[in-house]
């Protein structure tokens, strides 16, 4: 075990305080952890479309976004999180709800790699100098 000093133990405080009030790290590495799930998801739906929107999408800072492409590749991205009452080729009804990049947010805020996330930034805040 670790003996730390007072000063050392309120200045981990501080900076721990410090980095969950700018949790930019932590919204980073959370937004990931969802890509990784929604990818996932979109390998298990039935329609190709799911799983060629899942395959351009990045994470930005803490936001998931497409690739570059057209705008065309955003709307076929749309249909398939979200499926269409209009166009059969989705295979899915429409559901505001969406089928695997929104599942995705709600699956990871209960997994482990959300967890692990928020350790991360714990150890990073403990075992720095200053």
């Amino acid at each position: 075990m670790v003996k730390r000093s007072m000063a050392e133990g309120q200045r981990i405080l501080n900076r721990l305080m410090s980095e969950l009030e700018n949790p930019q790290g932590l919204a980073h590495e959370y937004a990931e952890a969802v890509l990784v799930q929604a990818v996932q998801n979109a390998s298990s739906k039935p329609t190709p479309q799911s799983r060629m929107a899942a395959s351009v999408l990045q994470v930005r800072g803490d936001r998931i976004t497409p690739a570059g492409g057209p705008l065309a590749a955003v709307a076929v991205g749309q249909g398939a999180e979200f499926g269409s009452s209009i166009y059969p080729q989705f295979h899915a009804p429409h559901n505001p709800r969406g089928y695997w990049l929104m599942p995705a947010g709600e699956q990871t805020a209960d997994s482990a790699a959300a967890d692990q996330a928020l350790e991360d930034v714990m150890q990073s805040v403990i075992r720095s100098p200053f």
